[in-house]
């Protein structure tokens, strides 16, 4: 759901090369070719064959898997594990459309321990006709969602661009989450795992609809959430986000709510700056897209001007961004050194600041909640490493992953955990996100003057 990102804007294309050349993806262990014989239990005859030059339908299976050997952090992946998952996908995919069933079923599969899947698929097309391309686009959501850490998934085309690159979900303008009782994220919603409000963007559809924080997400359209997956659930709730959607909720009072949303373009908050005491400045960062340094700095260098010797950095509600952003961000605030580390199967790296920043003298308080992720964490902890700021809050959503998206032949994405990342000082975030040095409720409807006084009160 949440990514961050190594470099600006990466996309790899896991599909084309040259002028519009297509690449085909072979599978590391290809299963044996088989000439097309019936199945001896179902109709249907089938055909396996591997992953040289798939079908259509069985092209993202394919350039999935092998992206995830590839790159996947905890790479070489299982591979019995992925396709007990594409099994799980194929088998909960629910549908009443139907699709002219072919003579023969030519399964192309990346080994052979995907076997079972064509005889499932074959199976399933026999008893109802269900159509093999979305049948195999909810495989390859099962292998990610079932056989991957919480922060790899796949988005088929249709559903692209429902996530931002900040994790908010499109039209409505919020984050969600999806964990259990001990704080692990799960792929699936259920009772034991239900969908929850992280926080909710101000001025845009969700806000104004009245949806909080803290709100658990029940039903979307009157149909209940429960067995979802989740980005399947984050693509009902944006639809091509335009017109309504009616989204249900349990508030933390035991309420049951229902809330008509009207889906709209999301209005983008930006860096705000003020001086609410004498000496002591505040800057608000909402997210870490593309432009987010270049107003950083220069509301840093105003507020330097003005003569502040403390400034109050508010990343509450950030859920973060690119990577490169946050690094060019924390720049400013720290002169030199190490500000993130990374790991991955085959390296090991440390990002350093890049210098010529505008704000290395000041005393800095940095403000956090739930709602503070990825990129944003990444600068928090920093800040605190690199140069003594003191954190204020509450407890982070906790993302240590570096995600990387790849564009597939079928226009669909897949988002991959290619590292995860530590503080300067070696620390995760992993395990209940960044815990402030002082615990303190915030709400967002303080006034800069109120919020700095409680800021400076708790960092004494």
């Amino acid at each position: 759901m949440l990514k961050s990102v190594l470099v600006t804007a990466v996309v790899i294309s896991a599909c084309t090369s040259g002028a519009g050349e297509v690449t085909t993806t072979t599978a590391e262990v290809p299963v044996t070719r088989a000439n097309t014989t019936p199945s001896t239990s179902l109709p249907l005859p089938v055909q396996i064959d591997d992953c040289s030059a798939p079908p259509v339908p069985f092209s993202p299976l394919c350039e999935a898997y092998v992206l995830i050997q590839e790159w996947h952090v905890d790479r070489p992946v299982n591979v019995a594990k992925l396709a007990a998952a594409a099994l799980q996908g194929l088998d909960g995919y629910v549908t009443d459309e139907t699709a002219d069933p072919p003579r023969a079923l030519i399964c192309a599969i990346p080994d052979s321990a995907f076997g079972e899947l064509c005889d499932h698929l074959a199976a399933r097309i026999d008893a109802t006709s269900i159509p093999v391309g979305p049948a195999m686009e909810a495989a390859v959501i099962g292998m990610t969602d079932h056989g991957l850490d919480p922060f790899s998934y796949y988005v088929p085309p249709a559903q692209v661009g429902v996530f931002r690159s900040n994790g908010v979900v499109g039209g409505v303008g919020f984050l969600l989450d999806a964990t259990d009782s001990v704080g692990s994220r799960c792929a699936q919603v259920a009772p034991t795992c239900p969908l929850r409000i992280v926080f909710v963007v101000e001025d845009n559809p969700a806000a104004l609809a009245g949806l909080m924080a803290g709100d658990i997400i029940t039903a979307i359209d009157g149909a209940g959430v429960d067995g979802l997956g989740f980005v399947e659930a984050v693509s009902q709730i944006a639809g091509d986000e335009t017109g309504m959607v009616e989204i249900t909720v349990e508030r933390d009072d035991d309420t049951i709510r229902v809330f008509e949303i009207e889906r709209d373009e999301l209005t983008v908050p930006t860096v705000e700056i003020d001086v609410p005491a004498p000496g002591v400045g505040l800057i608000r960062i909402p997210d870490f897209e593309q432009d987010i340094p270049d107003l950083v700095r220069e509301g840093l260098a105003e507020l330097i001007d003005s003569g502040i010797t403390t400034l109050v950095v508010d990343l509450r509600d950030n859920p973060g961004g690119y990577i490169d952003a946050s690094v060019l961000v924390m720049s400013e605030f720290i002169e030199e050194g190490v500000v993130l580390k990374t790991s991955a199967p085959d390296e090991d790296a440390d990002v350093t600041a890049l210098g010529d920043g505008v704000a290395t003298e000041v005393r800095l308080i940095v403000l956090v909640n739930g709602g503070t992720a990825s990129a944003a964490e990444i600068t928090a902890t920093a800040l605190r490493d690199r140069r003594g700021a003191v954190i204020v809050g509450e407890p982070t959503f906790g993302k240590n992953a570096v995600q990387i998206p790849f564009e597939l032949r079928n226009g669909g994405e897949l988002y991959i955990a290619v590292a995860r990342w530590t503080s300067p000082d070696g620390e995760s975030v992993a395990e209940g996100g960044i815990i402030p040095d002082h615990v303190l409720s915030l709400p967002a409807d303080l006034t800069p003057e109120d919020l700095v006084t409680l800021s400076l009160e708790a960092a004494r």
